[in-house]
């Protein structure tokens, strides 16, 4: 993400990112992500700072990112008297998850054929094909030499609940969908955006699954126009 990063930095936007706790943790839950970024990142931010966020879940990151923002929404701020809050969500390729849903369960029940379980954790035999098969060299070597493995718990505990649903994000929801994705083939991306349940802003990008490696300046517009939308509509 430091390509986009820094993009949108140069355009006058301050960025944060945030690593998995369940990265290289064979213990640990799905609820322990959503823990983290909630506690982490999005309350210091918001609870603490008083400053206005867009949340950008990228593939997995749709699980615990759909639990973190419980209560963060800038308008159930707003009518709380409080300052900051999430102005609007954007899912790049990523997971639409409903309460009681798994990581497993959403991939059709089984692990992929990509997907190596046999250390206890949840790895990729061969990432660079799987998620950056459209990324020059050097970059696509070293981004495939940073991934690393998750529990699987964190494929296989189901959330209790997610809030993206709320009305405090109608209009307030954009899907990114990667049209060339080899991790998340579109037609699953499309089945997650219909079984939501609720509309989103559904803009495409014909990428595989890395955008923000491939086009981070074509991305970054693509993220401050939607930031101005979701504005626009307070």
């Amino acid at each position: 993400m430091d390509l986009l990063s820094s993009q949108l930095r140069e355009a006058g936007y301050s960025t944060q990112t945030w690593g998995l706790k369940t990265v290289d943790h064979p213990n640990l839950t799905v609820q322990n992500d959503a823990s983290a970024l909630a506690e982490e990142v999005l309350s210091p931010l918001i609870e603490l700072q008083g400053k206005d966020v867009v949340l950008y879940l990228h593939s997995y990151a749709g699980f615990p990112g759909s639990a973190a923002i419980k209560g963060l929404s800038k308008t159930e701020r707003l009518a709380a008297g409080e300052q900051g809050g999430i102005l609007g969500l954007i899912y790049q390729s990523a997971f639409i998850p409903k309460p009681g849903d798994t990581v497993l369960q959403m991939i059709g029940g089984t692990y992929a054929p990509w997907h190596d379980t046999q250390t206890g954790l949840v790895n990729a035999t061969d990432p660079k094909a799987t998620f950056y098969a459209d990324v020059v060299e050097p970059l696509a070597s070293k981004a495939a030499s940073q991934i690393r493995p998750q529990s699987l718990l964190s494929f296989n505990t189901p959330l209790s609940q997610t809030y993206y649903g709320i009305t405090a994000y109608d209009d307030r929801r954009t899907y990114l969908h990667t049209n060339r994705d080899q991790a998340l083939p579109p037609f699953a991306q499309d089945a997650f955006v219909a079984e939501s349940g609720v509309p989103w802003n559904i803009q495409q990008l014909d990428t595989d699954h890395s955008p923000f490696l491939t086009q981070p300046k074509h991305l970054a517009d693509i993220v401050v126009n939607n930031v101005k939308a979701f504005l626009a509509t307070y």
